[in-house]
């Protein structure tokens, strides 16, 4: 049943059920869309690092706290005064973004009131012509904006060169290049045949031509989009739940109870977290890193549950595909560079670990882990964990030649670009062998 946009997911019940008493007394799950959980249930997540919450963006463009919808500025340009990159996308967006020998191109309110002397954003108002602005609201990630009302649902990753977080949130062209290339590979690959396995594509990248010829790192900058349906294409409807929704309190109401006690089994949620959530995420960030040696970065805002009108989880969805990539691994696999370029290459595990034992283990399991404990004090940390670092160790047994002995994460110091280093922190993996 839907209403207003929300899903109420039904408890089916057996007669024969032990635990019919338990069931019978759980209400049915109201399930919110997608642009609802990315703003509003994300309440108490960002407490993993002393950076997490701490943003430059505007208010009245902040997902939580900002306007449910804003225009966004966008230029037509010709398009052989751009670089354009393509990965397979849907007919409707390409004729939207690239239409005949032009290209659209999206810009960030925020950047045009204060960075208004960017070189390209000069470059976008004196070589294009505006055009009127396309209304967008915010997802988590503040630079992420899905579109509104359009028919094709999909979304707009511009340049953001605020600090969110850790550092600011710049599109660099080699970055979109990059995010386009590897969607088209992990399309191909689509999982290794994990029927478990989804993702959202990055379909089309529009950035400006460098212009630098001394070897410096190039900052023209441009804009991806993204196809908000997951691939492979379901044949029914489903609803996205961002992962860190499963734990996150809600805004407006939180006394709600997060959503993972309410879709979990109530007479086994370790066994209904684990099978449907943790291990899943654990095979596929192992299998894309040894088959393609990409490093996913699985937390709580890039994996979303799919969900069926009943209330299963039929897929996890995997967004954001800026990942690392392992040379070593692709070298061993006979993988070639192909269009890859040099954006994000690794030659030892630091980003490995950070990916793994503090993204899906500190950033996203540990969570999922606390609230369940909270409510089921029979359960440990040591219930969750166990399973994970097994089969971790039964599908990765030669982990030990690419990823470090001890736990890696951010550092205080930064680059001449402001990212932050790693470090070493002698710490033991908690969420693999």
């Amino acid at each position: 049943m839907t209403v207003s946009g929300w899903t109420s997911i039904p408890t089916n019940v057996d007669d024969s059920d032990p635990d019919l008493d338990v069931k019978l007394a759980r209400r049915p799950v109201a399930v919110p869309p997608l642009p609802y959980l990315e703003r509003y249930r994300n309440e108490g997540t960002r407490t993993y690092s002393v950076h997490a919450a701490y943003t430059e963006c505007r208010p009245e463009y902040q997902p939580t706290i900002g306007a449910t919808e804003f225009d966004l500025p966008v230029w037509e340009l010709p398009r052989d005064a751009m670089r354009v990159y393509r990965a397979d996308p849907p007919a409707e967006l390409e004729a939207r973004y690239l239409p005949d020998e032009r290209v659209l191109f999206a810009v960030h309110p925020q950047v045009l009131r204060d960075d208004p002397e960017d070189p390209w954003l000069v470059r976008t108002s004196t070589l294009g012509r505006p055009l009127p602005p396309l209304r967008v609201s915010p997802g988590s990630s503040t630079r992420t904006l899905f579109t509104v009302g359009q028919r094709c649902p999909h979304a707009l990753k511009v340049h953001f060169p605020f600090r969110v977080s850790r550092y600011g949130r710049r599109m660099r062209d080699e970055v979109v290049e990059q995010a386009v290339v590897v969607s088209g590979e992990v399309q191909a690959w689509c999982g290794g045949g994990d029927a478990s396995f989804a993702f959202l594509r990055e379909v089309i990248g529009v950035a400006h031509p460098r212009t630098e010829s001394d070897g410096t790192r190039g900052e023209n900058w441009g804009y991806l989009v993204r196809d908000l349906r997951p691939f492979p294409h379901a044949t029914v409807e489903r609803r996205l739940v961002p992962g860190f929704a499963l734990y996150g309190r809600d805004r407006f109401d939180p006394a709600l109870d997060p959503l993972i006690v309410e879709l979990a089994d109530p007479a086994d949620p370790l066994g209904w977290t684990l099978d449907h959530v943790m291990l899943p995420v654990v095979r596929h960030w192992i299998r894309c890193y040894r088959e393609l040696g990409f490093i996913l970065e699985p937390h709580g805002q890039n994996v979303l549950l799919e969900i069926d009108e009943a209330g299963a989880v039929q897929r996890l969805v995997h967004r954001d595909l800026s990942v690392g990539i392992d040379m070593r691994r692709r070298r061993d696999l006979g993988l070639a560079d192909g269009a890859l370029n040099a954006y994000n290459r690794y030659e030892d595990g630091a980003f490995a670990s950070i990916a793994y034992d503090r993204f899906v283990g500190g950033h996203f399991f540990g969570y999922l882990a606390g609230v369940l404990m909270e409510r089921n004090p029979r359960l440990s940390m040591e219930d969750f964990r166990r399973p994970c670092q097994e089969e971790f160790g039964r599908l990765f047994e030669d982990h030990e030649g690419y990823l470090p002995r001890s736990v890696h994460y951010f550092s205080e110091e930064r680059d001449a670009h402001g990212k932050p280093l790693y470090r070493d922190t002698g710490e033991r993996p908690a969420w693999r062998p």
